[in-house]
């Protein structure tokens, strides 16, 4: 009986998921082949390269140690899912020639944007400690991520100079060696985008930088991993409610780390709860009127599904299943 639950719960899980995100191989565990070498985001398919520029994944699967999960070359760090994510270098200035060097990653979306919808934008990034071991490692803003119709592709290392519609706010350095750090948006789509595309898409002289630990002077380098990364059709995580109220909780299924989006009537007094599927409470927050955002952490949940309730007033308006898939 344990087996067959298990069983319909992973069907579940994957056609939940493949369902509302729309970017395939979101969190790169899936290959072709285990890596053996640097610039290979290749072989976590589809996921490729746009440019010249070598972009690594790592994975636990691999005997090599300076492309391994959680340790390598470039620093340590735990997948924010499962056993694997991507390693781009956003900014690289390459001493003597003093040449600045940019990687990306693209994929291509299981299907087309439709025009005048909103979609619920995360992905994830955390800066690796060495970047490059003969590099200073800097911190940047602004890391973005491109909608388009078509691919992206160059045949050099030169920074890709479009405006991406979601990135990381200006002036904040993502500085951040030991935590992912969420870069959460939405994006009204024009109707035919295909294609996602993530990297640094400023100019050498409009990227900001700061010194972050190992300041060994000659090159200077940023190295970011990426994981889960989620486009989702906010028409499909939102509930609209009665009297004007809405919830969006995205995204979902998540590790534990989530954000609830919400529109009470001024004066209503708010509450979410977490629960288990008997029905016993692990967690509960006051919603307020404003600022109609609420960060939820709850990493210390098992893998599963789980209940949520939005109550108003005392009054229950909105009940829905929380997946829980780390």
């Amino acid at each position: 009986m344990n087996r067959l639950f298990l069983v319909f719960y992973f069907l579940f899980l994957f056609c939940y998921s493949e369902a509302q995100n729309l970017v395939p191989n979101y969190s790169f565990e899936q290959y072709d082949t285990c890596p053996n070498s640097i610039g290979q985001i290749n072989h976590s398919l589809p996921w490729y390269s746009p440019t010249a520029g070598t972009p690594d994944y790592l994975n636990q699967c691999t005997s090599f140690s300076f492309i391994g999960v959680p340790n390598n070359q470039w620093g340590y760090q735990n997948p924010r899912t499962g056993i694997a994510y991507a390693g781009v270098g956003l900014y690289r200035v390459d001493t003597p020639s003093n040449v600045v060097e940019r990687e990306y990653i693209q994929v291509m979306l299981s299907s087309s944007l439709v025009a005048n919808r909103d979609y619920c934008v995360t992905f994830y990034v955390a800066l690796a400690e060495f970047s490059n071991h003969t590099s200073s490692v800097v911190a940047i803003t602004e890391i973005g991520m491109l909608f388009s119709n078509n691919p992206i592709t160059t045949a050099n290392w030169n920074p890709l100079i479009y405006t991406p519609q979601i990135k990381s706010p200006v002036g904040v350095f993502m500085s951040d060696t030991a935590n992912w750090m969420q870069i959460p948006g939405t994006y009204t789509a024009l109707g035919g985008e295909r294609y996602i595309t993530i990297g640094n898409f400023k100019s050498d002289s409009n990227t900001d930088t700061t010194g972050v630990g190992h300041l060994w002077g000659g090159q200077t380098a940023a190295y970011y991993y990426v994981d889960d990364v989620s486009v989702i059709d906010c028409a499909n995580s939102v509930d609209e409610l009665s009297d004007g109220l809405s919830i969006k909780l995205y995204p979902n299924p998540n590790n534990g780390q989530m954000q609830l989006n919400y529109k009470l009537n001024e004066g209503d007094n708010g509450e979410l709860r977490i629960m288990d599927v008997t029905g016993r409470l692990i967690a509960k927050y006051n919603l307020l009127s404003t600022p109609n955002t609420l960060q939820i952490s709850q990493t210390g949940l098992d893998n599963g599904i789980y209940l949520y309730q939005v109550l108003t007033n005392g009054r229950l308006v909105n009940s829905n299943k929380l997946i829980i898939a780390k």
